[in-house]
């Protein structure tokens, strides 16, 4: 009986679009270290080596890395336990770190975020405005990452219909390649949009976790024929040696210092149907499955096969080893899957980001062997960020709670549209979900009576709107129509929706109230509240200073006009960041 708990988990994170994830050897991939003892803790940690960053020309790569959900609350909780010898402190060290870097969009989510930072453009722009949302065409979702180009090939034919297609802009990577054919993107990560979003369709490699198998795959968007490297890496079957391993906390006590590992709303570990560590990673079966790869993927292991996939890539599409600059996207997943599983504030996810910290040092080995110290440029930022679970919330007296939002905001808004329009053939919301209302325009211009076709429309979004405000936990509903041109404006909630007001973002824009969730997930994002915008931005590279900390406002954009600015190119048309004078050297 133990698998009810966390299939349900598991369906609902795939139900939700949160678990959709489907171009020198080194040796095979080494298991995590067991926390070190006491003496060992005493010992001095092991030092980096100490690059200098060239003040001058071009890198022979850029490196946009993405660490899914990681919120600048987070982050700041945990940088006093990174460790000396780890890659935040290497990055901290060396370059810069943008303290005030948020999202101008509200739609914070994976496949929007991950658009950003491939194109340096807010969502209204980029039309990445949602995982997915519904198509009036078709009545259907539309995935953010969904392409019917991408057809399958041979190797991988799991990989099929993913792609760039539904972006509106491109991306660095296709801007580099339009200028340099020579010059290589790659892209590797955990899900499918991490690695699409932020590479595009002129990429030469673009590689993704798929659970089903337990492989990373790509498909014909990117060329009829498989890297050799993928397939040599798959080869390797690295997940199965991850079969049965125990996750035990990684940091002595210090690290999780004030930290609760049992909390009644977190989901339960899987082997041992509890909720605190260690636990064991076996998937239910006696031998993996995709059971286990979707056990995995909320687990730190996930992070572990992107790493050696990165590597892998690094090294087998010679990166950064002529003439040609290159772009190399990695994205890591297992801080968002562990956060929505457990809470951003759990012991399993800080055991994670500190994990992360050892693994973005290996990382940055990798590319000082594979590139040369100094060599590359690096930017590390987020999709998105994400609050606490409401019950947290609740606890610390920030207010909270737990309501079926999507649900009531239905059913109040047919209500009030029954009493403006008169009863219907049919329902007049056609849709609800990731905070908005989708209605039925052929059902209202069918009982419009005198009224135009625009103004019944433009007069049913309104009262839709109105009754949202009405549901349990929502502060607002804002018809879309309100909002759109008003990017700039003073309220900061308009201003967020406005970069997100897309016609695919839906008819009807819901914004909750602080640390309100849905009852599925322990914790979740989406909203335009500050925590679910705000994410770190640390910078190392050309002409950039050492061991700074700027305020200044900039976005997550940012990253696409830095790599620009290093491949000699113009800065993507609809980026909204500037070039960041107070960081360069004087």
């Amino acid at each position: 009986m133990r698998l009810a708990p966390f299939a349900i988990a598991i369906a609902t994170l795939l139900q939700t679009g949160l678990l959709a994830c489907t171009k020198g050897e080194r040796p095979a991939v080494a298991l995590p270290q067991d926390p070190p003892t006491q003496q060992q803790q005493q010992q001095p940690a092991p030092q980096p080596p100490t690059p200098q960053p060239m003040r001058v020309g071009r890198p022979k790569l850029v490196v946009l890395c993405s660490v899914d959900q990681l919120a600048s609350w987070v982050f700041e909780a945990a940088r006093p336990h990174f460790a000396e010898g780890g890659g935040f402190r290497r990055l901290l060290d060396e370059g810069v770190w943008f303290s005030a870097c948020a999202f101008t969009h509200a739609c914070t989510e994976t496949g929007p975020g991950h658009a950003t930072i491939g194109t340096g453009a807010p969502a209204v722009r980029h039309g990445i405005v949602k995982n997915e949302w519904y198509d009036r065409t078709t009545g259907t979702k539309a995935y953010c990452a969904g392409d019917a180009a991408g057809a399958p090939i041979a190797a991988f034919p799991e990989g099929q219909g993913r792609g760039p297609g539904r972006m509106l802009l491109p991306t660095i990577g296709d801007l580099l390649d339009a200028k340099d054919p020579s010059a290589k993107i790659v892209a590797v990560a955990h899900k499918d949009r991490s690695a699409i979003l932020m590479a595009g369709a002129r990429a030469d490699a673009v590689v993704w976790f798929e659970n089903a198998t337990g492989r990373f795959v790509t498909n014909a968007r990117w060329g009829d024929v498989p890297p050799q490297w993928l397939l040599d890496f798959n080869a390797k079957d690295l997940p199965k040696q991850w079969f049965g391993w125990k996750w035990e906390r990684f940091a002595l006590e210090p690290a999780y210092a004030g930290l609760v590992d049992d909390r009644p709303f977190e989901a339960p570990h899987f082997t041992t149907n509890a909720r605190t560590l260690p636990a064991e990673l076996r998937g239910g079966g006696v031998a993996p499955g995709v059971t286990f790869h979707n056990e995995t993927y909320v687990s730190p292991v996930g992070n572990e096969l992107v790493l050696e996939c990165a590597v892998a890539a690094l090294a087998g599409e010679q990166l950064g080893k002529d003439e040609h600059a290159d772009l190399f996207c990695v994205a890591f997943a297992a801080l968002d899957t562990v956060g929505h599983y457990f809470g951003p504030d759990s012991v399993e996810a800080r055991d994670v980001l500190l994990r992360i910290d050892r693994q973005l040092a290996t990382l940055l080995d990798a590319l000082d062997r594979e590139v040369g110290v100094g060599a590359y440029a690096f930017v590390l930022t987020a999709d998105h960020g994400i609050g606490l679970p409401p019950e947290a919330a609740m606890a610390r007296g920030l207010g909270g709670g737990r309501s079926l939002i999507h649900t009531y905001c239905k059913a109040a808004a047919e209500q009030a549209l029954r009493a403006e329009f008169g009863a219907a053939a049919g329902p007049y919301v056609a849709h609800a979900g990731e905070y908005s209302l989708v209605l039925d325009r052929a059902r209202i211009d069918a009982v419009r009576g005198t009224r135009s076709s625009t103004d019944a429309f433009s007069r049913a979004c309104e009262v839709a709107a109105a009754a949202c405000a009405k549901a349990k936990g929502v502060r607002r509903g804002y018809s879309r129509q309100e909002v759109e041109g008003r990017v700039a404006d003073a309220d900061p909630t308009i201003a967020a929706l406005a970069n997100a007001a897309h016609e695919r973002a839906g008819d009807v824009l819901i914004v909750v109230e602080p640390y309100w969730l849905e009852p599925s997930l322990p914790a979740s994002h989406g909203t335009p509240h500050e925590y679910d915008r705000r994410v770190p931005l640390l910078a190392v590279g050309p002409m950039l200073q050492r061991g700074i900390v700027l305020d200044e406002s900039i976005t997550p954009g940012l990253g696409a006009v830095l790599a620009a600015w290093w491949f000699g190119l113009a800065a993507p048309a609809a980026a909204v960041d500037a070039l960041p004078q107070s960081a360069m050297v004087k």
